[in-house]
């Protein structure tokens, strides 16, 4: 959950480079249910979504316990990847220094 409070306080950041988060679940032992508590509880700005299986993100983050972060622009062409584990996930500022380079190329 630190990464969805981290990404919170950065949601003007992201919306100043025009950018749109969306985080796919894959270790809500709860389901849809469980994202619908997360909702309530920390009410973010960006979409939460749900790979039960993770049949959709196995190809992003194949290996075990990896929990990879991906920055694509308009096109869907993935621009950058910021390696992420169990407990060491993606910075707010590095996905914003991803952007910000996509940004002025």
């Amino acid at each position: 959950m630190n990464q969805l409070v981290e990404l919170k306080k950065s949601a003007d950041a992201f919306k100043s480079l025009n950018a749109e988060v969306l985080v796919v679940f894959r270790e809500e032992s709860e389901g849809v249910d469980g994202l619908k508590k997360i909702k309530r509880q920390h009410d973010p700005p960006y979409l939460l979504t749900f790979d039960k299986d993770a049949k959709q993100t196995r190809d992003y983050s194949s290996k075990r316990m990896t929990f990879d972060n991906y920055v694509i622009d308009s096109k869907g062409i993935v621009r950058g990847i910021v390696d992420g584990t169990l407990r060491d996930r993606a910075k707010s500022d590095q996905l914003l220094q991803l952007l910000r380079k996509i940004e002025s190329d």
